[in-house]
């Protein structure tokens, strides 16, 4: 605890200094100053007159709330106001605060009392805390499971502190719409709300709100599935939560912190994180974080394996939670009991458990998700399979018409990720009932929904959606190539090979073992190894895995498209090494383009080209912001190179001071056939659409230099091809389901037909070169798939340096708009 008095007392002039000041500690979040302050006045001043004694003690209740201190907090104010003061605030405040404690200790019926005698003094004297009472009345409400009405009370308490000016208020109204809408699970609303409430915060000087709000917004990053972003904002608030003193804050945000690593598998990490708040739980005996970590524990446990020790934390948070009646923790409580039994192959009796909760009309959305998911599993275990399928796919349908509630392109993105289980579990099932297409049609439902939707490909409706019927053969006959669709699992994982003469079936070995292979193989071209002479096993080991049972359905020199899953998102399949003839880079066999779905595919039709007004917008060589991004030595070379491809009067060319961020769409982007980039460009995992390709400062704005992929995405194009040649301009976010987002992403959700985006740093020596062909090729009258491999085989078959994978693989085709 930071030391806040030193070696003496604080002295105060008055009894008024020093609530003033230890108010103000309080209000501003900083609970271990407040407290350290408050012991120091009353020891050396332990006799008060009224008032000042009971607002001291007012004080210090309220302290104890914040703290999770609430039995505390209720002994503190259990004598009976002087007659004097039974018609004031300080009476309001009293039943305020006991009310709240009440409440969260389950008295229901004595929190409703004190909320009824606090209203009837406020309107009698027509106080100033209707705005703090109603924040009351909507606390006791969110205790009470009763969310419409805490957001009606919420919303008044936000009114009325607007007409007051009331900040402080103001900022606590905002924070609780924010935790009202994460318990109804409108997580983007939710993230607005505490967005707002964090800001409003920081500008008046309130930590406590501040660190309240940040954990909420990790709790929505969480909820939609950005785990990563979730981590960092956890740990941020769990820390900020020490420093201020909030232990009960602190033992939340550890929970939290440990449900992240946890869904990002970093499985010893996240038991660290659950011990540690169960331990600050007990000791303060905060009963409801204390249930959250043993749940927590319990299924952690669980999913490795360890079922005697999450037996024994989930009966211990069964207990709990039924004794103090949560019904929420009771639900998840009984849930991981079903999920053992599961586990332990009584299926019977898992089933009797998911059936029972399934019937409970009260469940969240992603708690009815999951227990429709773990019903139809066990159903299909006792060999229902009828009654199955019914299951997943009404497990499906209320995971859909969650995701239908989110408005916002950017939550949307990482929601998909909390569906993976659900469509790996009836694709699976689909399977293993022989039924490989209809599996293949409901993997695809699954991918690049948000880009689709953006595109006007698939029906925002997912009912409309799920019953369009896919034919696969179709979409290759008229692509006039073979398309490899993967499915990556943990026990075994699939391809799909569509021929315009059908589709066939293959199983592939688990994800951990092709994860591997990539892993290994691009750590060797990033080392700059000459893969091909060295013959580097894993290179052909992928090529086995992935490309050896399609090959022989893939003419010599033919079109493939290729929609990947997880790790391969992020492999350039062209350096797979193939066999024949001897050992070759594939590239040499296909023209090999990178989808997303097969419903982009049938809407993909490279070979129309809409008339523009203009040929190329080139936007590169720009002044360098800062040392961060130092100046290219080739990148006036590379623009040369491209413009010299066509006539001045059809492109325009911005370089040096004139390559700002907002000359792109003050040009008119959907105007142009070839857009091209030349810069450095940065790839943001956390927040993809933070990914930016890096120009020349604003001069009215000298802290704009980017052109972030959030505002690609608002000018429609028209190009053929657009180009970023940039270091990581295909991005470095895999999300489930959307596969690989950042700037090539944007850009064909932009409308795009092909985009060439890199996937490690681009060489600027090299790339002059290989964009010169590409674009000699293009004017030739190639289709750019075709340029593009052309380039990079001229590269390839040079006898320097930049024969080597580095150098051209690190360009990537995305096809699809």
């Amino acid at each position: 605890m930071t030391t806040v008095l030193g070696c003496h007392a604080r002295r105060y002039s008055s009894p008024q200094a020093a609530y003033t000041d230890i108010q103000n500690q309080l209000t501003r979040g900083n609970l271990a100053g407040a407290q350290e302050r408050l012991q120091a006045f009353l020891q050396s001043n332990p006799l008060q007159p009224q008032p000042w004694d009971w607002k001291f003690r007012l004080l210090e209740a309220n302290l104890n709330l914040l703290q999770g201190l609430n039995a505390k907090a209720l002994s503190l104010l259990s004598s009976n106001l002087q007659p004097n003061l039974a018609n004031t605030d300080i009476a309001i405040q009293r039943s305020t605060i006991r009310a709240v404690a009440y409440a969260r200790l389950g008295q229901t019926t004595l929190a409703d009392q004190e909320l009824r005698e606090a209203q009837t003094i406020s309107d009698r004297q027509h106080s100033l805390l209707a705005a703090e009472l109603f924040r009351t009345r909507g606390v006791v409400a969110v205790e009470q499971d009763n969310l419409p009405l805490a957001s009606e009370m919420f919303h008044r308490s936000l009114d009325i502190a607007r007409q007051q000016k009331d900040r402080h208020m103001q900022t606590s109204a905002l924070l609780n719409l924010g935790v009202i809408a994460l318990q109804q699970e409108h997580f983007d609303e939710a993230f607005e709300w505490s967005k707002l409430a964090a800001d409003e915060a920081q500008l008046i000087g309130e930590r406590l709100i501040q660190e309240k709000s940040q954990g909420n917004i990790a709790y929505a990053d969480y909820a939609l599935g950005d785990f990563e972003e979730a981590l960092n904002r956890f740990r941020e608030a769990q820390r900020e939560a020490e420093a201020i003193g909030s232990p009960n804050d602190e033992v939340e945000w550890l929970n939290n912190a440990g449900l992240s690593l946890y869904r990002l598998d970093e499985y010893s990490q996240a038991e660290d994180c659950y011990k540690r708040a169960l331990q600050i739980a007990d000791t303060n005996r905060y009963l409801d974080e204390t249930i959250e970590a043993h749940l927590a524990l319990g299924f952690l446990y669980l999913q490795i394996g360890k079922l005697d020790a999450s037996i024994q934390h989930g009966q211990e948070a069964l207990t709990l939670a039924q004794s103090s009646d949560r019904k929420t923790d009771e639900i998840d409580a009984l849930f991981l009991q079903g999920l053992i039994s599961f586990r332990k192959n009584e299926a019977d009796k898992a089933l009797d458990n998911f059936r029972n909760l399934a019937a409970i009309t009260t469940l969240q959305p992603s708690q009815r998700w999951q227990v429709e998911g773990s019903l139809a599993n066990a159903y299909a275990v006792t060999k229902r399979p009828a009654t199955a399928e019914k299951w997943y796919r009404q497990s499906i349908t209320t995971f859909e018409t969650q995701r239908e509630t989110i408005k916002q392109e950017e939550s949307k993105l990482p929601f998909s990720t909390n569906a993976n289980q659900l469509y790996d579990d009836y694709i699976h099932f689909l399977i293993n009932q022989k039924r490989t297409d209809e599996a293949l049609k409901w993997l695809d439902f699954g991918r690049a929904r948000t880009l689709e939707e953006g595109l006007g490909v698939a029906s925002p409706n997912f009912k409309d959606a799920a019953m369009k019927k896919l034919d696969a053969p179709a979409i290759a006959r008229r692509l006039r190539g073979t398309i490899l669709i993967y499915s990556l699992a943990s026990e075994e994982s699939y391809l799909w090979v569509v021929t315009p003469a059908g589709t066939r079936f293959f199983k592939l070995p688990p994800q951990a073992e092709i994860n591997k292979h990539v892993e290994n193989y691009q750590r060797a071209i990033l080392d700059s190894r000459d893969t091909l002479s060295s013959s580097y096993t894993d290179g052909m080991a992928l090529y086995r895995i992935l490309v050896e049972p399609a090959a022989s359905f893939i003419p010599k020199d033919s079109s493939v498209y290729i929609i990947p899953d997880g790790s391969l998102t992020t492999l350039n399949f062209e350096t797979l090494l193939a066999p024949g003839g001897g050992i070759h880079y594939w590239i040499e066999d296909a023209t090999i383009t990178d989808a997303s779905s097969m419903k982009l595919l049938a809407a993909f039709h490279p070979e129309t080209r809409q008339k523009t007004a203009k040929k190329l917008l080139l936007i590169g060589n720009p002044v360098s912001p800062d040392e961060k991004f130092p100046d290219l030595p080739n990148a006036q070379a590379e623009v040369s190179d491209v413009a010299r491809h066509f006539q001045t009067a059809e492109e325009d060319i911005f370089t040096q001071k004139q390559a700002l961020p907002s000359i792109y769409a003050s040009s008119d982007p959907g105007q142009f056939s070839y857009i091209h980039f030349v810069a450095h460009g940065t790839s943001s995992s956390a927040s993809p659409l933070d990914s930016a390709i890096v120009l020349t400062r604003m001069p009215s704005n000298p802290d704009a230099f980017k052109l972030y992929a959030r505002d690609v995405i608002q000018h429609p194009l028209h190009a053929d091809m657009v180009t970023i040649s940039a270091c990581y301009g295909s991005g470095s976010r895999v999300y489930g389901g959307e596969g690989l987002v950042g700037l090539s992403w944007a850009f064909l959700r932009a409308g795009a037909h092909y985009v060439v985006g890199s996937l490690w740093q681009v060489s600027d020596a090299a790339a002059p070169q290989l964009m010169d062909k590409m674009y000699s090729e293009l004017a030739a009258g190639r289709a750019p798939d075709t340029a593009l491999r052309d380039a990079k085989l001229a590269m390839m078959h040079s006898q320097g340096v930049f024969r080597k994978p580095l150098y051209w693989a690190t360009f990537q085709l995305y096809g699809g708009a």
